[in-house]
């Protein structure tokens, strides 16, 4: 190992563990939801939930931990982040264990955004509010809790689970109202 390859600014801006782990949060979308939607092994379909709510939180915390921010692992993660809770809603939907409105408002909303910030093309994307990261948390909970419900003897935080789901739908509308007015302010000082 060259004394090059061991500094931190010698590797691409994307090869981070964080980065990592937002990939393994990603990848994890695939297996979860055809767990979901077959009816299958429902430990596992809960570990992986568990595994995939608790990944958003570490790799957030090690990026600024190890100082391993980085301008991919700001558009990667929320990218994750988004695909995944859109992807293991529409699971719990299919296999009814959440109402079609609450993932219709979490993938219009995040569909709505994806198009105006390719249309505005800002130089950076909005960054995260305390209420949007409170969302993410309080729908990723009411995710956990569907998951949860799908055990033996735990069919009420299935029930528990719709609710918060639904809480965190509102919130997202109210925050990604927020972030279309910022892209669309950002437009107009660029324009």
């Amino acid at each position: 190992m060259t004394a090059d390859s061991a500094d931190p600014r010698s590797r691409p801006d994307w090869a981070t563990i964080p980065n990592a782990i937002t990939l393994l949060r990603l990848l994890l979308v695939v297996p979860i939801a055809v767990l979901l939607v077959q009816g299958a092994e429902p430990v596992l379909a809960f570990v992986l939930l568990v595994i995939f709510g608790a990944s958003d939180w570490v790799d957030g915390t090690l990026a600024r931990l190890l100082g391993q921010t980085s301008r991919f692992g700001a558009l990667f993660d929320p990218f994750a982040d988004r695909v995944g809770v859109a992807v293991i809603a529409s699971g719990f939907v299919i296999a009814g264990h959440l109402a079609l409105w609450v993932a219709v408002v979490v993938v219009g909303v995040d569909l709505c955004l994806g198009i105006v910030y390719l249309l505005t093309k800002p130089e950076r994307m909005p960054a995260a509010t305390r209420l949007g990261k409170f969302r993410t948390a309080v729908f990723m909970t009411g995710l956990a809790l569907i998951g949860l419900g799908l055990l033996p003897g735990a069919e009420l935080a299935t029930a528990a689970g719709g609710v918060i789901c639904a809480i965190g739908a509102v919130l997202h509308l109210v925050v990604g109202y927020g972030y279309l007015r910022t892209l669309l302010r950002t437009r107009r000082i660029r324009a």
